[in-house]
């Protein structure tokens, strides 16, 4: 979702796509920078015996939130662009997923700390500088 998202707007931006077509805005997710996650996977490696470890912010965003975070990046209204299909809409949709790290954080010292009003800057200003460097033939 955040890569459909971040994508969209790197292309409208660009005037490669004019809107988005979403399903549901109002679920909730914990999302988290790829990185750091690594560097949590990594550490679990590192542990005296296997375990099960949750990674998360444990912090909770709408779709409606992620939207607006990399829309406002971009200088855009994403109401201006996103749309509603139903097709979008799933049909088991869980609606609230959120992670307690909190076991990772005690056993493995690992705490994320870059959340999605962060991370969708991070993912908006990649996407775009992929973009300029396609059309300057460097990707």
């Amino acid at each position: 979702m955040t890569r459909k998202i971040t994508l969209a707007v790197a292309n409208i931006v660009k005037g490669l796509q004019s809107e988005l077509w979403m399903g549901n805005l109002d679920s909730i997710r914990d999302w988290g920078y790829a990185p750091e996650y690594t560097d949590g996977m990594w550490r679990m490696l590192q542990a005296e015996k296997p375990e099960d470890f949750v990674l998360a912010t444990g912090t909770a965003y709408t779709i409606r939130d992620f939207l607006t975070f990399a829309f406002t990046h971009a200088g855009l209204d994403w109401e201006d662009y996103v749309k509603f299909d139903p097709k979008f809409l799933r049909p088991t949709e869980v609606d609230e997923l959120i992670g307690d790290a909190g076991k990772a954080k005690a056993t493995l010292g690992w705490e994320a700390k870059v959340l999605p009003p962060e991370l969708a800057t991070i993912m908006v200003d990649a996407d775009i500088a992929r973009l300029e460097g396609a059309k300057e033939g460097r990707f």
